[in-house]
């Protein structure tokens, strides 16, 4: 009867729709978990990093106002007691006492290592022009610099999350890239900022376990991810590698 035949057809698609129904809203919940997930997960290692950035300020700390003032008071008592001993004593402190010059060059380079201080007293570009003439004098990389103006201002997390990618892509030059010249370069957008490390090296494996990048592109990955950015290594074209973190201007929540 077409009368029932019509009832059963209404009944199959009613059932059909709360089918879907109950399929799409089965979706959604599914997404909006993975992404609560995710968000914890940045929110974790936001929390984690920022940890680590602290201790590490402690110790830079303890560094500069203890260490090398110690440092400077022993050279400050070899000097006076260089300029009163026989000839052949006072040159055997003058030695003692460039060395001990040479230790605090290299305590202040590790201060500035652990935490980069000059991110929050001078900026990030001033930060970043820095940290190329420290690798062209500790390793002799010439870094080729692409800036926007000095007065550029961004959050401090997001400073301090693109120098440390600066500071590890440039190690990875170092180590692994068997040349002595590099492009760093930062954009400034409204909502963003884009920075670039590239070279002209013997490039990498892309097909290699994420393993055998080691832990420091694992880090520059979970900076950047944690402010919600972007992260890319690849292949620079004409050869090489080519490092793109993409941070936004508004920290997270």
């Amino acid at each position: 009867m077409p009368g029932r035949e019509l009832t059963v057809w209404t009944l199959f698609l009613a059932a059909a729709v709360s089918v879907v129904i109950l399929l799409a809203a089965f979706l959604a919940a599914l997404v909006l978990s993975q992404r609560r997930r995710l968000a914890l997960e940045r929110a974790h290692t936001g929390r984690l990093l920022a940890a680590q950035e602290e201790e590490r300020s402690r110790v830079a700390r303890e560094l500069h106002d203890d260490a090398l003032q110690q440092v400077a008071l022993i050279r400050t008592e070899l000097d006076a007691l260089a300029a009163e001993a026989e000839p052949a004593l006072g040159h055997r402190l003058r030695g003692v006492s460039g060395e001990l010059e040479e230790l605090g060059t290299v305590l202040r380079t590790a201060a500035r290592s652990l935490h980069p201080s000059a991110v929050e007293k001078a900026g990030l570009v001033r930060a970043l022009g820095e940290l190329a003439a420290e690798f062209g004098r500790a390793h002799g990389l010439e870094v080729r610099l692409d800036l926007p103006p000095a007065g550029l201002v961004v959050p401090p997390a997001v400073g301090v999350a693109a120098y440390r990618v600066a500071q590890e892509a440039l190690r990875n030059v170092v180590r692994h890239a068997g040349v002595n010249a590099a492009d760093l370069g930062l954009e400034a957008g409204e909502r963003k900022v884009t920075l670039r490390i590239a070279d002209r090296g013997r490039g990498f494996d892309q097909a290699a376990p994420a393993v055998e990048a080691g832990l420091g592109l694992v880090a520059m990955r979970q900076r950047v991810e944690a402010l919600g950015g972007h992260f890319v290594l690849g292949a620079r074209p004409g050869g090489g590698t080519l490092v793109t973190a993409t941070l936004p201007l508004a920290e997270k929540p």
